[in-house]
């Protein structure tokens, strides 16, 4: 497993705030851009769309 350096979620995390479901073009940009495979960015932003989901449900349940 390879994990994000910091520059790169720097620009993952910008990139989502923008738009959390990125399409195929955005992400080859994204994987161009980072150096990273588009499946790993794929894989990036459903992990990080989960989160949020959580996130949201725990908050509901306080």
């Amino acid at each position: 497993r390879t994990r994000a350096s910091p520059e790169q979620l720097a620009i993952l995390e910008r990139t989502f705030a923008v738009n959390p479901s990125p399409n195929h073009r955005i992400r080859e940009q994204l994987s161009h851009e980072l150096g990273m495979s588009e499946r790993s960015i794929q894989i990036w932003f459903q992990n990080r769309r989960a989160k949020v989901k959580t996130a949201i449900k725990r908050s509901n349940m306080m």
